[in-house]
């Protein structure tokens, strides 16, 4: 009996008007014209077919064009291979021994059917496409295995194209291995913005902003369907921006679309595997498992089915790479193919349909799971989401520091923000994460009351007395109040326990600025020396950062360079190797590295870092910073002939030390003012200058810069700072192991700048560079 054909299954659609123009994807179509397969797999609304149709029109090629829409009757294959029959029939040259094999009686096997397909396709000798839309409709083995052979044995002059939203369950991987397969995806067929502005406007008539496109394109994720389903919403509305700021996959048309078109398509197993994990921020097989368990004895005691098929436990890795093969908006998140996330509308159109008590139970178990499997970040968002605060708090308390430390800080006031003030209240540690939080943001008005709440939590605790007085000395210190840095950092000391690094690490940083910023430079340099050991040790980034930058300023208000230089690099290259190079709190590194360039009159360099040095004290609130920045910035400016510049410098750090409590502020600015109001050079007061840009008090800018500067040394190659400093220490007794701990540098080092000083010295051992030293005034 003769299979009745639908021609409208064979038309191809003409090409549309108004539609986006995507030349990089022609282009990629168009490279696969001597390919055995083109396959463009996506998900619903992704513009596949309109992406291929719109390509047939444009090919200059002679090229014939074969299409058949498929459906699911087509699983039968007699029909499949009867549509196929007759679509070839428009080919010059086809044969039609498939048309008289369907002819018979009994169906033939299907591998007959393929072998007569491609004897008609002998005789043709013009290139051509053969078109299969919507080839996910195909569930059928056989036809399966017949398209597998058709790989095989395609004349040459033929391509398969195929659209569907789930790629093919025969093999494609040694034609892609051959380069025999051309292959558009998800990722390549999102639309960009430039696009979606076009679609918007040329195909839907709606104009937007490019701030709106953007923001839109983003909540859409490229996805075409999604934004069609926006336009249709927006027209009429006045409020576009709240609309957009509001477009999720609870929206109606969402909705509808997604539960029509993609979640009704699912087997039952995989619509409830995508229900139960739809509140995941992020998938992994174990992970799914984990929150898919279920517990027998719980369910004996309440008498309750399970919510969700116990035969989904430990299944979760296959039904994963089944999603992913239909391509039901699953995006992968590396190339392993470990981790994957929905995408943001389908996963809320899931979510809407989860019970929220079975939503809170999937968060916890997957805060449970984080948490044992070290993902802490996961850990903190599922326990919050769920509403466990005590679980979170406790994740917070025990790992906000590293966050801390990475400058996770808008992250921190969000997850702190979503405490109940009253249970915050309650929670000394957490009070202290949040004054933290925002000290490193700048806030400092508002840190007080945190560390009040902190105190009246745990009025006993000196551990949390300790802590908020070090807060208290860091306000302190960056608004130059030495008498209340001092005394809070020495409260903070005294009270720390003596185990505890971290603590105590950070007051002995205070206790040294201060010692730096009263003019106790040598003092000063041995605390910071002491702060670095113990920060290090309990890998203290923030103020490693801070000493680091105040020991080289230290250094350099000896006027010793090399061991200036030494400590900032070292401090830039730590920072570099945690990827913190844009932190903050090196801002005193960027200060010192300045004076560095403009002792060397590399004036571009000293202003490129003077420039990163106060971006960064104004995002940390560090005004006694952005004081001696601005004092350096003004000497720079002058020095390059750039008097309004200089000025202008001059204005803002007189700004800044309207907000410090150092008294002597005012001789400081004086001083200043006066230097950039004469062009006449004055040696003296450039260094005195300089000093007070580095921290000095006065007292001590003035007499170092009355001191003439050092002589030059009796020798045709002068020992350098370092090389005098450790030259010293040999005198002084100490053995090279002993000199690297002094100066906090490696035993190879040491062993480096001795052999150095031998040479230069003429000598060959540690008694006669001693004696030598002394005979030429060097020790």
């Amino acid at each position: 009996m003769k299979i009745p054909i639908l021609q409208t299954k064979l038309y191809i659609s003409p090409p549309r008007p108004n539609i986006v123009a995507r030349p990089r994807l022609i282009d990629r179509l168009n490279a696969g014209l001597h390919c055995k397969l083109i396959l463009v797999s996506a998900p619903a609304g992704y513009g596949k077919t309109t992406l291929v149709t719109d390509w047939v029109h444009k090919i200059e090629s002679p090229t014939e064009v074969i299409w058949l829409a498929l459906d699911e009757e087509d699983n039968d294959p007699q029909l499949f291979f009867s549509y196929l029959a007759e679509a070839m029939k428009t080919l010059p040259g086809v044969q039609t021994t498939l048309s008289q094999l369907l002819q018979s009686p009994r169906p033939l096997p299907v591998k007959y059917l393929a072998k007569g397909l491609v004897a008609d396709l002998t005789g043709v000798t013009t290139p051509f496409l053969l078109i299969l839309d919507d080839y996910h409709a195909i569930e059928s083995m056989e036809i399966e295995q017949a398209m597998a052979d058709l790989l095989n044995w395609v004349p040459a002059q033929m391509t398969l194209v195929i659209t569907t939203r789930s790629d093919p369950a025969f093999p494609i991987s040694r034609l892609r291995a051959q380069g025999e397969l051309i292959e558009l995806r998800v990722d390549d067929l999102r639309f960009t913005v430039d696009e979606a502005a076009a679609f918007l406007e040329g195909s839907m008539g709606i104009a937007l902003s490019p701030e709106q496109v953007n923001a839109l394109e983003t909540r859409a994720e490229g996805w075409i369907a999604g934004l069609q389903m926006a336009a249709l919403s927006m027209r009429g509305r006045d409020d576009v921006d709240s609309f957009i700021a509001g477009f999720t996959g609870s929206h109606r048309y969402i909705m509808d679309y997604l539960a029509d078109e993609v979640l009704a398509q699912a087997t039952p197993s995989v619509q409830e595997f995508l229900l139960q994990t739809s509140v995941l921020t992020r998938l992994s097989a174990p992970l799914c498992n984990a929150v898919l368990d279920t517990n027998a004895d719980e369910q004996k005691d309440n008498g309750e089915k399970t919510p969700f098929s116990a035969s989904l436990h430990h299944h979760s890795g296959a039904i994963l790479e089944q999603i992913e093969r239909t391509n039901l908006f699953l995006v992968p998140l590396d190339d392993e193919r470990r981790w994957y996330r929905y995408h943001h509308l389908f996963a809320e159109l899931l979510s809407q349909k989860l019970p929220a008590e079975r939503a809170k139970q999937v968060r916890q178990r997957a805060a449970a799971w984080s948490e044992k499997n070290n993902l802490f970040t996961d850990a903190i968002e599922y326990s919050l989401g769920a509403a466990d605060f005590d679980t979170a708090a406790r994740l917070l308390e025990k790992h906000g520091l590293t966050f801390l430390f990475q400058g996770k800080l808008n992250r921190l006031q969000r997850w702190l923000d979503a405490f109940p003030k009253a249970y915050l209240a309650r929670r000394p540690r957490l009070c202290i994460h949040y004054a933290w939080t925002l000290l490193n943001q700048g806030r400092t008005e508002a840190v007080e009351s945190h560390l009040l709440a902190a105190e009246n939590a745990a009025p006993e605790d000196t551990a949390v007395r300790a802590v908020t007085a070090l807060i208290r000395g860091n306000i302190a210190r960056a608004h130059e109040d030495i008498p209340t840095a001092r005394s809070e950092a020495q409260v903070a000391f005294e009270l720390a326990d003596p185990d505890n690094a971290m603590t105590r690490g950070a007051a002995l940083f205070q206790l040294g600025a201060v010692q730096l910023m009263t003019g106790n430079i040598t003092p000063a340099i041995d605390t910071l020396k002491q702060a670095t050991v113990l920060a290090q040790q309990a890998r203290n980034l923030n103020v490693a950062f801070l000493v680091g930058g105040y020991l080289g300023l230290g250094y350099l208000l000896q006027e010793s360079s090399e061991p200036a230089e030494e400590v900032l690099r070292a401090t830039m290259a730590y920072a570099a190797e945690l990827g913190l190079l844009q932190s903050p709190l090196l801002a005193y590194v960027h200060i010192g590295l300045a004076h560095l360039a403009f002792s060397r009159n590399n004036l571009a360099a000293a202003r490129s870092e003077i420039k990163e040095a106060l971006t960064h004290c104004q995002v940390v609130g560090e005004i006694s910073g952005l004081r001696r920045g601005y004092m350096l910035l003004a000497q720079i400016e002058q020095a390059d002939g750039q008097f309004a510049a200089a000025h202008q410098a001059f204005e803002q750090a007189q700004k800044a030390a309207q907000s410090l409590k150092n008294p002597e502020i005012e001789p400081q600015m004086a001083l200043l003012k006066a230097s950039l109001s004469r062009r006449e050079k004055n040696i003296a007061n450039e260094r005195t200058l300089r000093f007070l840009a580095m921290g000095a008090p006065l007292d001590y800018a003035q007499a170092v810069s009355l001191t003439p500067a050092p002589q030059k040394q009796p020798l045709t190659e002068p020992l350098s700072e370092r090389e005098l400093e450790i030259l010293g220490l040999i005198a002084a007794g100490l053995k090279n192991k002993e000199i690297a701990g002094q100066l906090f540098i490696s035993l190879n080092t040491v062993l480096y700048h001795t052999k150095n000083i031998y040479g230069k010295l003429g000598v060959n051992k540690r008694a006669l560079a001693i004696a030598k030293a002394r005979e030429l005034d060097l020790l």
